[in-house]
């Protein structure tokens, strides 16, 4: 005989009259299964986390990408000019 409760056995069902939110310890079998679903779902391969980019690569990247714009002119510096000189919003890519 188990000495604790489960989280099932304590929370209810979450579908039919749960209070909310997720359960003080979720259970992580039940967690892992529903995110492989959901990955299957979005049509995502399973188990991939998508976390294999080196995060200094990644970071070099996106400076990389921002150079590119401020070069192109997409993205306004306002370098050297005083805040209260500067635009009070940043540009968009709307029309006016």
């Amino acid at each position: 005989m188990a000495h604790h409760k489960s989280n099932k056995a304590v929370e209810g069902n979450p579908d039919t009259g749960h209070g909310g939110g997720l359960t003080r310890r979720p259970d992580e079998e039940e967690l892992d299964e529903r995110t492989e679903a959901d990955r299957e779902l979005v049509g995502l391969a399973p188990g991939d986390s998508g976390s294999e980019v080196d995060p200094a690569e990644q970071h070099a990247d996106e400076e990389a990408e921002v150079d590119r714009q401020v070069a192109h002119g997409d993205i306004a510096t306002d370098a050297g000019l005083p805040r209260s000189e500067r635009d009070p919003f940043p540009p968009t890519g709307y029309e006016d």
